[in-house]
């Protein structure tokens, strides 16, 4: 699956978190300080399927040795039958090309399991030519949002919007992942990454923004604030910085195009060069308030 870019951007910038929240044991023995990231990295998916992008893969050094940990992460967002095979291939493919050992860990937003869990690949699958395969699983969406906001780990508080509410509504759950990052000492960039996700994989309906708007404006919620804004309000101040640079509505475009990619990866050449001919600015507002709650660039009337 082709996952969201945020989403992966978050994995990638928290990978020393996602270690400790998925294998705590393993962490005393890593250079966290040493990550060493393998980009496009691809896959062959069996002899008449195409090639895949690894989601995330990783070399992280092993203290006192020569040695490192290759740490590749696949995002599923629901269990499939066939991944446990397709892991399995992935895993040998990385063996072939690198020098180390594989930890292969898959981050599933809706799971039957919750939590972590250690996968075998059952031997009948293997045959007997084949060694046992274990992989990681982390299930996100059955998990308990709150004991994951008491995690010292910031990836677990933003993973939190994906999880369990329990018995918190949908603006108290999103309430309380935004005042957990607001309450940190990360770096405003750190925040930033986390709140965009929360606001991304938490989205509320009208009704319960305005629930969200009145529990918000309470005194123990207010530093909140510090950290999170409007979608339109995250657009007028990114345009704003942009547009010093370029004309209105070239800054507009360029805005919208930064927009994009951040929520879809790179851009095929015709989207790039319908955005460039746009010249209306209302359409240009329009669509970049819209880029968030589309799920693909033809909900967005762009292909």
């Amino acid at each position: 699956m082709r996952h969201d870019p945020l989403f992966k951007t978050l994995l990638r910038t928290f990978l020393p978190d996602l270690l400790r929240l998925t294998v705590p044991d393993v962490i005393p023995r890593l250079r966290c300080s040493g990550i060493a990231f393998l980009d496009k990295e691809f896959f062959l998916e069996g002899p008449r399927g195409g090639r895949r992008e690894a989601d995330l893969l990783a070399k992280v050094p092993l203290r006192g040795t020569r040695f490192s940990l290759l740490v590749h992460v696949e995002i599923e967002a629901r269990e499939r039958s066939g991944m446990p095979q397709r892991l399995r291939s992935y895993h040998s493919q990385i063996q072939g090309r690198h020098d180390g050992q594989v930890l292969s860990i898959l981050v599933c937003l809706r799971a039957k399991r919750a939590g972590v869990s250690m996968r075998p690949l059952e031997r009948h699958l293997l045959g007997p030519a084949f060694t046992d395969f274990r992989y990681v699983t982390l299930g996100l969406s059955s998990c308990s949002a709150s004991e994951y906001l008491e995690r010292a780990e910031p990836l677990a508080w933003a993973l939190a919007a994906l999880m369990d509410p329990q018995t918190w509504s949908r603006p108290e759950h999103k309430l309380a992942c935004l005042r957990r990052i607001a309450q940190s000492d990360l770096a405003e960039e750190r925040k930033l990454l986390l709140a965009d996700c929360v606001e991304m994989y938490l989205q509320l309906t009208p009704e319960e923004a305005q629930v969200y708007e009145t529990l918000a404006q309470r005194g123990p919620h207010l530093e909140v604030r510090a950290v999170q804004m409007t979608w339109s309000q995250r657009i007028k101040a990114e345009g704003f910085k942009i547009g010093r640079k370029a004309g209105r509505e070239q800054g507009m475009r360029q805005l919208l195009l930064h927009q994009l990619e951040r929520r879809f990866g790179p851009l095929p050449a015709r989207v790039r060069e319908e955005v460039e001919a746009i010249v209306s600015p209302r359409r240009l507002t329009r669509l970049s308030e819209k880029v968030l709650v589309a799920s693909s660039l033809e909900d967005l009337g762009l292909c």
